[in-house]
């Protein structure tokens, strides 16, 4: 066997281990709005949405279209003494605004109850594989 066999077997047996223990789990990246961090099909990992900030990738699921959302967080707003996320893509062709104004998320933003995870970084490296979403895009067709 390799070396390069037995570092890629162990870095399977790492994210096995991450995610069964529950520490973060993954998401299937489907579309290009966050297009080059996140490509389609990429699959990566968040963990829980505690400490968010500007700049921060967040997963929510839209009200509107009741669709899994992965966008930066542009701005921060407090209203009554709780935290809402205005988010966006990207991608400035398919996301030219924010997701306040198209619909996607109120106008206020999400609100923080409503974040389901913060995409995990590793001193500021997005954690991602590509093509691997597809296996779970694929069965989420079925």
């Amino acid at each position: 066997m390799k070396k390069s066999d037995i570092l890629l077997l162990v870095v399977i047996i790492l994210i096995y281990i991450v995610v069964l223990s529950g520490i973060v789990q993954t998401a299937s990246v489907e579309g290009v709005s966050m297009y080059p961090i996140f490509q389609n099909g990429f699959l990566t990992f968040y963990t829980s949405p505690n400490n968010i900030k500007i700049g921060n990738i967040i997963i929510y699921k839209s009200p509107t279209f009741n669709t899994y959302v992965i966008h930066h967080v542009i701005k921060i707003n407090y209203i009554d003494g709780e935290k809402f996320y205005v988010t966006k893509g990207v991608d400035s062709i398919t996301n030219p605004q924010p997701d306040n104004k198209i619909g996607l998320e109120p106008p206020q933003g999400i609100p923080q109850s409503q974040v389901i995870g913060k995409v995990a970084e590793v001193n500021g490296i997005i954690i991602s594989i590509p093509y691997l979403g597809y296996i779970s895009i694929l069965f989420s067709l079925l």
